[in-house]
């Protein structure tokens, strides 16, 4: 069965054109941004955890690309990347932190890894720290990709900050932390109008 297919007349479609141009600049159809009030209470029910993925082929490309990890090594980390999107942002908006990470440690090693992520005004004044445990994510060697967002409040002072993020490990209750790498990045917080 063959149907016909329906076709605007090109005065219908011109008159359709012109109520949908008028609605937008009537304020009808424009897209309202979030207040401070909504972004603050919806930012309650956010997860700020950071997620990572394993990725098999980066992971295949990364083995014939670095050194192996080293006889004796507990954990090695040989690529650490952060990248923030945007570089300017206004409060009430979140900041998107993205990282790369190869990885190469001993599987039957009983160990912890953490991410620390610090945040830190243009004169150094360290403003912000969290730590959060990644072990669980980053169970085996290999190349992962992380993701979280940080939430820039109302009130947060205008200027230019930097991130600074560690991936550290203990190997026991009592073990020393050992940095095994470092990465930062900059953005700058701007007016909201």
């Amino acid at each position: 069965m063959i149907r016909a297919r329906r076709f605007l007349h090109p005065r219908r479609l011109t008159s359709a054109i012109l109520i949908g141009l008028s609605l937008f600049a009537s304020g009808c159809a424009t897209h309202r941004e979030e207040t401070c009030a909504q972004f603050e209470e919806s930012r309650k029910d956010q997860d700020y955890s950071t997620q990572y993925r394993f990725s098999e082929t980066d992971t295949e490309s990364a083995a014939r690309n670095f050194k192996p990890l080293p006889r004796g090594a507990k954990a090695v980390v040989r690529l650490y990347r952060m990248q923030l999107e945007p570089v300017g942002i206004k409060p009430c908006h979140h900041l998107t932190i993205r990282r790369e990470i190869y990885l190469q440690q001993n599987a039957r090693l009983g160990r912890t890894l953490e991410e620390v992520r610090e945040i830190y005004t243009a004169d150094g004044m360290l403003v912000a720290t969290k730590a959060e445990p990644v072990g669980d994510q980053l169970r085996t060697s290999g190349y992962y990709t992380g993701e979280t967002r940080l939430p820039i409040p109302e009130n947060a002072p205008l200027g230019k900050y930097r991130v600074v993020s560690k991936l550290v490990m203990k190997t026991g209750k009592k073990s020393k932390t050992v940095v095994l790498a470092k990465t930062s990045a900059k953005f700058q917080v701007l007016s909201r109008q």
